[in-house]
């Protein structure tokens, strides 16, 4: 092989390595849908996601993403803006990722949910965050995760979902309190006599 050609196929291989390095996965478009859903937006610059969703009841929204083929950085950051407009005040709040193996939070137990306390593993792990916190009807918390998403390849596409559900206590929980409240009001008011 003369110096031409080495130098041609050192040049090929190095170009080579150079786009499989930068491959990455981009998200092409997000929808929303669920029973929960009010209001819902989102904007992408680079690798950083901004999501703005308002619930209207407390059922799940389920937001689709649509993953093609890419050039920029590995991953991508969310910042998620969220607003409880449900008419009751939640007790927890739940992401889970479905649809497509390899989509994951990347370093989940770093995710953050303002006012709430994130589970640790295993019942929060790679494709779910659990978080116990409270938010009042009418307020807003900011939701921080990174995701991580494999790249589909030249002209390939995927689709993966992002479930979101916030969770209220159940009547009986309810009920227990006000027993326990009307037995403790009882006792004192027996021991006063």
């Amino acid at each position: 092989m003369n110096t031409r050609t080495k130098l041609l196929v050192a040049a090929l291989f190095f170009a080579g390595s150079i786009s499989t390095a930068s491959a990455s996965a981009d998200i092409s478009n997000i929808t929303a849908s669920g029973l929960g859903l009010g209001t819902f937006s989102w904007n992408l610059s680079g690798n950083n996601l901004i999501i703005n969703k308002t619930f209207d009841s407390v059922n799940p929204i389920d937001l689709e993403f649509t993953v093609v083929h890419g050039t920029g950085a590995p991953g991508i950051n969310v910042t998620e803006y969220i607003t409880n407009n449900t008419g009751q005040d939640w007790t927890d709040f739940h992401f889970t990722i479905s649809g497509h193996d390899g989509v994951e939070f990347t370093d989940f137990s770093g995710s953050k949910l303002t006012g709430f306390t994130l589970e640790h593993a295993p019942i929060s792990g790679p494709t779910n965050l659990n978080y116990l916190g409270a938010l009042a009807n009418g307020g807003s918390t900011v939701a921080s995760f990174s995701l991580s998403m494999p790249d589909p390849g030249a002209h390939g596409s995927y689709t993966f979902h992002l479930t979101q559900v916030p969770t209220i206590p159940e009547p009986e929980t309810y009920a227990m309190l006000l027993l326990g409240l009307g037995l403790i009001g009882f006792t004192l008011r027996n021991q006063k006599s």
